[in-house]
This record gives C-alpha cells, sequence and structure tokens, in this order.
C-alpha cells in the first residue's frame, strides 16, 4: 500500500485512511513514526490523531525511548479494535450467514440460517430483520459500535452500482440493489462485493506480508477466483472479473451450471461435480473400494471417502479426480500466464485433502515454468467464511477514514 500523505485541509479522510491502515498492517506507532511514513509534518500528524483519539477511534498507549534526541519519549498509538463492531451477511447457497466481528477481525457471533435455493429477496430481508435484533442483543452490541454492514453474495456484482447482477441461484431474483435494501432494512451503511472478492479481501486482512499480485481461487461447492494488481483487487469491467469457474470447458453436451450455461469449469472440477460424477457411476463392480467404504449406502458418499477410495485404487473414482485436478490446473495455468501474478492462494476444504491436493500440484508443474510451491494453500484455509462480509464492512470504513457517515 502507497503510505505517502498529503497536508491539504481537504483531504484530511483520506490522511485519516492512510493512518488507519497504517496502524492495521504495522500495529502501534509513534506520531513521529507515521509523520515520516506519510510524509507529513509533526504538527499536522498530531492534530488529525489528536482528533481520532477524542472520537475514541485511537488511543494512546506504551511509553517507549526515541532513537533520536536524549531524553525524548514517544507514545505509541493504536486503534481502538474492541470499542467498535463489523457486521456481516453472506449470501451462499441454501445459507444466510450472519456474523459480527471486532475491528480487528476477532469473531464476535456467527448464526448460520438453512434457507431454500433461489431465495426470495423480500424472505432474505424478513430472516435478517428476525434474526439481526436478537443477535446484537444477545451479545450486547450497541448500534452505536456498529462500523457498517459487509454483503458477500455469491455470483456476479456490479461493486460500483451495488447491484447483485446474477447470484447463480442463491436468490431468486437478479439485477437487486441489495446493499440499499439490506441498508433500509437495518438502518446500517451497507457496502457488498462478490463473495470470493470478500474472501480473498478477508485473506489480505490478515496477512502480515503482501504480494503485490495475487491469484486467490476458492473451491468449495463450486468455484470462483478474485486477483489483484498493485494492490488492489480487480472487479473487471462487468463485475465478472475472474469468474473463472465459468470458463466453458466443454463446447457440446456440457451439464448445465448455475450460471444459466452449459459445460463450464465448475461442471467439471468443483467438488460438487466430483461427487456428483462419482455417485452417478457408483457400484460395486465399478467403484469397489467406495463401495466398501460407505458399507453399500450411496447417501455416505463424501469428498474424503472419494480421495481415499481413488488413493486405494479405484481406478474409475480416480480418473474423475484426475480430471478434475487437470483441468482445474489448466485454467490456472491460462490465468497465471496471462497476469503473471506473484502468488497463487487456494481456499476451500478440497485443499485439506492430501490425495486431491498433491494431485493438483502434479498437474500444475507438468509444463509449468514456476518453482514448486508456486500454488500454496492460504494460511487462513477455512477461517475466512464467517469473517469475510465483515472485514467488507471494516475495508469501507478504513477506507473512509473512521468517520461513520459516508459520502453518497
Amino acid at each position: 500500500m502507497n503510505h505517502r500523505g498529503d497536508n491539504m485541509s481537504t483531504v484530511k479522510r483520506y490522511n485519516r485512511s492512510v493512518i488507519l491502515h497504517l496502524l492495521h498492517e504495522r500495529g502501534g506507532m509513534s506520531r513521529k513514526r507515521m509523520a515520516e511514513e506519510m510524509s507529513l509534518t509533526p504538527a499536522a500528524i498530531t492534530m488529525i490523531v489528536s482528533e481520532m483519539i477524542g472520537e475514541g477511534l485511537l488511543y494512546e498507549g506504551d511509553t517507549l525511548e526515541s532513537n533520536g534526541s536524549a531524553g525524548r519519549k514517544e507514545i505509541m498509538v493504536n486503534i481502538n479494535f474492541k470499542r467498535y463492531v463489523s457486521l456481516g451477511i453472506s449470501l451462499n447457497l441454501q445459507e444466510l450467514l450472519i456474523s459480527a466481528t471486532s475491528l480487528d477481525g476477532v469473531l464476535l457471533f456467527s448464526d448460520a440460517v438453512s434457507c431454500e435455493a433461489s431465495l426470495p429477496v423480500a424472505r432474505m430481508l424478513k430472516i435478517l430483520s428476525d434474526r439481526l435484533p436478537k443477535l446484537l442483543a444477545q451479545h450486547k452490541i450497541s448500534r452505536k459500535s456498529i462500523v457498517g454492514l459487509g454483503v458477500a453474495v455469491r455470483g456476479i456484482v456490479d461493486e460500483k452500482k451495488q447491484k447483485s447482477v446474477n447470484s447463480f441461484g442463491a436468490l431468486a431474483e437478479a439485477n437487486v440493489p441489495l446493499a440499499e435494501l439490506i441498508s433500509e432494512q437495518t438502518g446500517f451503511y451497507t457496502t457488498m462485493d462478490n463473495n470470493v472478492r470478500g474472501m480473498f479481501r478477508a485473506h489480505m486482512f490478515f496477512s502480515e506480508e503482501q504480494a503485490s499480485s495475487i491469484f486467490f481461487i476458492r473451491c468449495e461447492k463450486g468455484i470462483g477466483g478474485a486477483i489483484s494488481a498493485d494492490h488492489r483487487i480487480l472487479a473487471g469491467s462487468s463485475g465478472k472479473c475472474s469468474e473463472f469457474g465459468h470458463i466453458p470447458i466443454v463446447e457440446n453436451g456440457g451439464k448445465p451450471c448455475h450460471c444459466g450455461k452449459t459445460g463450464c469449469l465448475e461442471t467439471i472440477a468443483s467438488p460438487m461435480a466430483i461427487s456428483d460424477d462419482v455417485c452417478s457411476i457408483y457400484s460395486a463392480e465399478t467403484t469397489p473400494r467406495l463401495y466398501a467404504l460407505t458399507g453399500g449406502h450411496q447417501n455416505r458418499v463424501t469428498l474424503p471417502l472419494i480421495m481415499d477410495a481413488a488413493s486405494a485404487g479405484d481406478l474409475a473414482v480416480d480418473a474423475i479426480v484426475q480430471n478434475a485436478a487437470s483441468k482445474l490446473s489448466s485454467a490456472i495455468k491460462a490465468v497465471v500466464y496471462t497476469l503473471d501474478p506473484v502468488q497463487v492462494v487456494l481456499y476451500g476444504s478440497i485443499f485439506e485433502l492430501p490425495y486431491y491436493y498433491d494431485s493438483l500440484q502434479v498437474h500444475l508443474r507438468a509444463g509449468f515454468d514456476r518453482n514448486l510451491g508456486y500454488a500454496q494453500k492460504s494460511r487462513f484455509n477455512l477461517q475466512l467464511e464467517d469473517k469475510a462480509a465483515c472485514i467488507l464492512a471494516i475495508d469501507a470504513f478504513y477506507k473512509n477514514g473512521g468517520y461513520f457517515t459516508y459520502d453518497k
């Protein structure tokens, strides 16, 4: 991130934002150090920091000996993380997740509500109006402490217009001004983005060191991606960057996809597709190892057992697994050779299964002139589902300089 500031009073909001990002990334800092990092005068920093301390957003901490003048001490300043709360709503297939974190991303509560696919927006708003006040009361969270509400929704999101363009089956309606509707329902400032970009933003939020460009891949029920360049997450001209799970792989006769097309990468290489394809051939003759592992009950088939059967010699099962890993690796390589990111980050429960993870790495290395370990599992794998939407709101709050009123 660029930490250079500006002394002009008209950009005080920006300077406050830089201070918040600096303190989030570096921890406590003295006013002198902030002034050096931002190329501002000490007087300008003192004025801004004093205002933020007066608001309760920052606080003074330890006093350290200065490396400068003899006897001079520097007072450390930090963010008052525990004083403020961020809310999040994640809209997935057949699930509505309501959560809250403190300003440093520590989870305060998470409430998953099962719901039907193609959930009507009116029904979603009703669930939210019923559940959210009860959760805030239960956890003794004051409305005055809430900095905002983030919404992470699957599918195509128009970030500028704050619309869910196509949720790929999560919501019944398309082109929904979801942020506006939820803000009206709750009374909180609301921001929204695609769920995978939200997950990627959370990965970056918690990362101590960040590469300048990253290709973030999430494989859970489906396949999604997000891309950053120069530390900025790209949305693309229509919000489809990077919906690489919907690259058409099969031209004719492909399986239907939630996006409305057929033959997408997701219909072949996603965890759900692997399970569906294996279940379609499940029998004592075709999948003997898996049949034995599940006691002849197809409803007991799980992804871990599929990998166990593939590694134990079920050739038909292994063929499906290898085909999925091969197709995913080909799509990853296409993106990598086009955009040349510094890192590829893998996120999802399937990457916790050694047989699949190792198989994917083998396919990635085929014709791939990158170092071993170029595509690695996220350090925060399976830890961000409850937090990602909340991080969207924290990010918006930081960008707004820590003000509770937002310019329209």
